[in-house]
């Protein structure tokens, strides 16, 4: 079977323990003083595959520095259904450190990053040749083998060929249907409003998204003016970005030709839910009764969103 050495190492320490499996070699003298070629260790699965580790306790480099080494080896698909078996992995390998002073586990992955190919004929064991040097290994004070014994063990986390991906459409599409983008709100007894609180609307639906509408009365009594407030009302915990243009106008109901409208864009998030048109029109200007914005004591508001940006269903992408 060839052995494929992984050149590129990230070394580090962790006292968490091996995810998927451990195995201890105890005596491990018998290994050493026999200088066997190699261990394999018995079989457990990760990611619906089987797997082995296999130590070699006395590699050598061509300049003669004896190394330990260790692979992972791909035995099969679990169901057996695949044959042969074709996989690509990433995976961790791990050497017990146990000393009075520390109990941690040497942890060795590929320094590259790269997702591991494995074939169940052509390309069966993985790891690294160059694990640890073996007087390191062997030194009692080191904590490698205690008590005639070592631990090694695996994390192995298989790639399926397929993820799931979200497409979001930048720039947002133009709706399709304006009639269905368009809210309207009547609010009753305004001119009665002196104080500087809001008028709220329900939370409502538009476009697949929730708003709250809010009016409010802003400034001193002698610049006052009259702003909106539009709030994203989604469960921000999950909800992803998106990004809406609309537009906010004050109706002239009674001449149809006064109509003031703005329009704004505007990225909502969890940090910045809401919009807000501060002095949309003069107080004055909403109170003219020859504007025709008040009729009944009743201002009528229209929301109406123009775009927005779209989150499609998961679909599935797959590789290599």
């Amino acid at each position: 079977m060839a052995k494929f050495d992984i050149p590129e190492m990230r070394e580090y320490k962790r006292e968490y323990p091996p995810e998927h499996f451990i195995v201890e070699i105890k005596p491990y003298s018998l290994l050493s003083n026999t200088k066997a070629e190699k261990y394999e260790s018995g079989v457990f699965d990760a990611g619906g595959y089987r797997w082995r580790l296999s130590l070699y306790p006395n590699y050598e480099t061509t300049s003669k520095k004896g190394y330990i080494s260790l692979f992972l080896v791909l035995i099969g698909s679990v169901s057996g259904k695949q044959s042969p078996a074709e996989v690509y992995a990433t995976f961790r390998l791990f050497l017990y450190k146990n000393t009075p002073e520390t109990q941690e586990y040497l942890t060795i992955e590929d320094g590259s990053g790269k997702v591991n190919h494995f074939h169940e004929e052509m390309r069966q064991e993985l790891g690294f040749a160059k694990f640890l040097l073996r007087s390191t290994f062997e030194k009692r004070s080191e904590g490698y083998v205690w008590d005639d014994c070592c631990r090694i063990g695996a994390e192995v986390f298989v790639h399926k060929g397929q993820t799931k991906t979200l497409d979001e459409y930048l720039p947002p599409r133009e709706l399709k249907n304006p009639t269905s983008s368009v809210r309207k709100f009547r609010l009753g007894s305004i001119s009665s409003k002196r104080d500087p609180k809001c008028l709220s609307s329900d939370k409502f639906h538009l476009q697949g998204r929730k708003w709250k509408l809010s009016v409010c009365q802003n400034g001193e009594p002698e610049n006052k003016s009259l702003s909106f407030m539009l709030e994203s009302k989604e469960d921000w915990k999950s909800f992803p970005s998106f990004y809406a243009k609309f537009r906010v106008r004050v109706l002239d109901r009674v001449h149809g030709k006064h109509t003031i409208e703005k329009e704004v864009q505007h990225w909502f998030c969890s940090s910045n839910r809401k919009i807000v048109f501060p002095d949309f029109m003069p107080w004055k200007t909403l109170r003219d009764s020859s504007k025709g914005f008040i009729k009944n004591d009743v201002l009528t508001v229209e929301v109406e969103i123009c775009s927005l940006s779209v989150v499609d269903a998961p679909r599935i992408l797959k590789y290599p």
